[in-house]
């Protein structure tokens, strides 16, 4: 009974929004090593706090931040998984980022702040396997998910995000052990379009973003009464790009290689039936054209059944 209670827990475990720079969005986060039962959905309402004085130009980190001196972001996430099986859990996310620059107007736009809705994105995600042993279970992780921008001006250092559409394609494994203890391995590779010249820098050409290999690690300890992990994640371009201030640079910010690697850790507790609390903080260890950027979230996430509701209409 004991483990019935937890493996029903970890159906709900939410995926905290971890927010860098905003144009490094992407699902990746949005993949992690639990399935939702069938018919369990969970809804995640988060903030996400962040700021940063120094930037990765190229490969070298500087500071203040060009123009603006320390950009300052406040991130509302809205996150959500359902189980249409037991082993076929559907995700969806949408952010809503407000960047605020405290010196000079943006050289590109003009502005000193942005604000609005970034990204949608959906998410399926599969498990092609389950192999149980004496002491755990491993699950195999495949996942097809797309980003859609959402109508805003994606070129300039306050932008909230690249403008492109984004296919993410993702394959791992999840080792869950007896004693609650996992480990979670996820790779990834994201497709990117094109997106707009907003402010005809490009001579009104689209950009084309860069592609980017994805990958992800997460230790931790999950029971009926607390979750907790420590997670890496890193991106590489894979594609044709340019560095900011480098050969080819000319304000075509979508089209310079952002990469990073970032580390941090998150908690999940439940309060009261189909409700608990979340919180995480993480921080870039390096990067490439990307804000150093130190950032804190919390969340509170309500989760129910839908089966149990049918059931109880009827």
């Amino acid at each position: 009974m004991k483990k019935q209670k937890a493996n029903f827990l970890l159906g709900f475990v939410p995926i905290i929004a971890m927010a860098l720079l905003a144009p490094s969005l992407n699902a990746q986060g949005l993949i992690d090593g639990f399935y939702s039962p069938k018919g369990d959905m969970s809804i995640t309402a988060s903030y996400t706090g962040t700021s940063y004085d120094e930037f990765y130009v190229g490969e070298e980190k500087t500071g203040p931040v060009p123009a603006h001196e320390k950009i300052t972001q406040n991130i509302l996430g809205l996150y959500a998984k359902y189980g249409l099986s037991d082993s076929f859990t559907l995700i969806v996310n949408a952010l809503y980022i407000s960047a605020k620059g405290e010196g000079a107007p943006d050289p590109i736009s003009g502005n000193t702040e942005e604000s609005g809705f970034q990204d949608f994105s959906i998410a399926a995600k599969y498990r092609p396997f389950s192999t149980s042993f004496a002491g755990g279970r491993l699950d195999g992780i495949t996942a097809l998910g797309f980003d859609i921008p959402i109508g805003y001006k994606s070129n300039s250092i306050l932008a909230i995000g690249n403008g492109a559409f984004k296919t993410n394609l993702h394959l791992g494994g999840h080792l869950f052990l007896n004693q609650g203890f996992f480990t979670t391995v996820v790779l990834g590779y994201s497709l990117r379009g094109k997106t707009n010249d907003d402010f005809n820098v490009n001579n009104g050409e689209d950009y084309d973003v860069p592609n980017a290999f994805l990958g992800s690690l997460k230790l931790g300890y999950a029971s009926a009464k607390f979750y907790g992990e420590a997670w890496l994640d890193h991106q590489s371009t894979s594609s044709d790009g340019v560095d900011i201030m480098g050969p080819g640079f000319a304000g075509n910010f979508p089209e310079t290689k952002v990469d990073y690697t970032r580390f941090g850790v998150s908690a999940y507790v439940p309060v009261v039936s189909g409700l608990g609390l979340s919180a995480g903080y993480g921080t870039v260890v390096n990067g490439r054209n990307i804000g150093d950027t130190n950032f804190f979230n919390v969340g509170v996430t309500y989760s129910f059944s839908t089966l149990s509701s049918m059931k109880t209409a009827q």
